[in-house]
C-alpha cells in the first residue's frame, strides 16, 4: 500500500467515527421515543376507534357534497375523496395536528432549558429527534388500522403508478418533519410569552384547516386553496394523500416533494434562529 493510500485510509475513518458519534446521540434518542410512544397501545387504540368515526362522518359529508356538485369537484372523485379521508386520519397524530407536546414549553417556563443549553447536544435536533420517533409509531398503530378500514369501504383510489409508493413514504416523512418543526417554533416562543396557550390554540385551528384536514384544499375556494399553497400547512397533509391515492402523477409528486422539502428547510431554519435568539434572551436566577 503507497504512503499515500495509507495516510487516506486512517483519514476516511476518522471522519466515519466523527459523523458517527455526532449522529448517534440523535439516532438514539429518535428510538427512545419510538419505545416510549410504543407503550400507549391503549391510547393508539383509542385513537383509530374516534379517527374511524369522525372518518365516515367526513365520509358521509364530503361524498354527499360531491354528488351535489355532479360526482366530482376540485379533482377529487368518490374514490379519492374516500382514499384522502382515511390516509388523512391515519396521519394526524404523526403530525401533532391537536398541538404540540408541551415537554419544551414547559421547560423554558421553569427554566429548565438552561440545563439543555449546557448538554453537548444541539436543542432543536435533539428535541426534533424525541417527537420524531414517536411519530414514526403512530403510524403502525393509527395510520395502518384506517387504511384496513377504508379499504374495506371498497372505495379508496390508489395510484397505478409503482413510483408513487416511495415517493409517497418520502413525502409522509417529510409532511411528520415539517408539521414538528413548525411545532417546535411554537414552543420555542416561550421565551418571550409567559403563556403560550393562546399561541397554540390560534395555530392549532389556523394550521389544521389550512392544512386541509377538515375538508381537503382541492375544494377550498380558489383565492383561499391559493392562500393556502403559500404557506407551509398546504403541504404537510395533502401531498401524501395526494401522492399515494393517484390524484397526481409522478412528474408533480417530485414537485410536490421538492416544495416540502423547501419548507421544511425554512422551518428548520426558523427554529435555530429562533433557538439563538431565545438563549441569549434566557435569564436564570443565579447567572
Amino acid at each position: 500500500m503507497s504512503s499515500h493510500n495509507a495516510a487516506v485510509v486512517p483519514g476516511r475513518a476518522a471522519l466515519l467515527r466523527t459523523v458517527r458519534s455526532a449522529v448517534l446521540p440523535y439516532a438514539r434518542l429518535t428510538v427512545a421515543g419510538f419505545r416510549q410512544q410504543s407503550t400507549y397501545l391503549g391510547a393508539a387504540a383509542a385513537g383509530v376507534f374516534t379517527n374511524s368515526v369522525f372518518g365516515f362522518v367526513k365520509m358521509a359529508i364530503l361524498l354527499a357534497t360531491l354528488q351535489g356538485a355532479g360526482g366530482a369537484a376540485g379533482g377529487y372523485t368518490p374514490q379519492l375523496m374516500v382514499s384522502y379521508i382515511f390516509l388523512s386520519q391515519g396521519m394526524l397524530a404523526a403530525i401533532g395536528a391537536f398541538g404540540p407536546d408541551l415537554g419544551l414549553s414547559e421547560r423554558i417556563r421553569s427554566g429548565d432549558i438552561a440545563i439543555d443549553f449546557l448538554r453537548p447536544l444541539d436543542v432543536q435536533c435533539a428535541s426534533l429527534a424525541s417527537v420524531l420517533g414517536g411519530a414514526l409509531y403512530s403510524l403502525i398503530p393509527r395510520a395502518l388500522p384506517l387504511v384496513v378500514i377504508g379499504a374495506a369501504t371498497g372505495m379508496m383510489a390508489w395510484s397505478s403508478q409503482p413510483l408513487a409508493y416511495p415517493l409517497g413514504a418520502i413525502s409522509v416523512l417529510l409532511a411528520i418533519l415539517l408539521a414538528q418543526a413548525l411545532l417546535y417554533c411554537v414552543q420555542i416562543v416561550g421565551f418571550w410569552v409567559v403563556d403560550t396557550r393562546g399561541i397554540r390554540m390560534f395555530y392549532v385551528v389556523v394550521s389544521s384547516f389550512l392544512m386541509g384536514m377538515f375538508v381537503p384544499v382541492g375544494l377550498f375556494p380558489h383565492g383561499l386553496a391559493t392562500f393556502s399553497e403559500f404557506t407551509p400547512f398546504a403541504w404537510i397533509l395533502m401531498p401524501p394523500c395526494d401522492i399515494l391515492s393517484g390524484r397526481i402523477d409522478d412528474g408533480a409528486a417530485l414537485t410536490t416533494i421538492g416544495i416540502q422539502v423547501m419548507w421544511t428547510l425554512v422551518a428548520l431554519l426558523l427554529g435555530r434562529f429562533l433557538t439563538a435568539a431565545g438563549r441569549r434572551r434566557l435569564e436564570v436566577q443565579g447567572g
